[in-house]
């Protein structure tokens, strides 16, 4: 059985929680939540979710974000979570046709499209 860190939002009645990966220490787990958008003072001794942060709506329900474990609905873009806002894009077909824009800082001025076929 495969044990994880997890960092708890200390407001009252907020049921958020950040669930890092398996190998990583109790820092680390801190240091990937705050990452994440996870308010975390003195040393870890407070933390707050992303919501609760910026005063907002405290996690009622549990779902499937994996910022919080709050909440999504399905929107076009992916599931997004009721509370803290992030966004879980749906994955892609294996036929479907995914097309990825280079920055013009990686090459210089130009703009290169790839298309990869059947990658997610």
């Amino acid at each position: 059985m495969t044990l994880h860190r997890a960092v708890g939002c200390d407001v009252d009645a907020c049921l958020a929680l950040y669930v890092a990966a398996p190998q990583l220490g109790p820092d680390a787990a801190l240091y990937a939540a705050q990452r994440a958008g996870w308010e975390v003072r003195a040393g870890g001794l407070s933390t707050r979710c992303p919501s609760c942060a910026r005063d907002g709506l405290p996690v009622l329900e549990r779902g499937e974000c994996p910022v919080c474990c709050g909440s999504t609905v399905d929107t076009p873009e992916g599931e997004r979570c009721h509370h803290c806002g992030h966004v879980l894009p749906h994955p892609c077909d294996p036929g479907e046709e995914l097309e990825v824009v280079a920055s013009d800082a990686d090459h210089g001025d130009q703009d290169d499209t790839h298309t990869l076929e059947g990658t997610r």
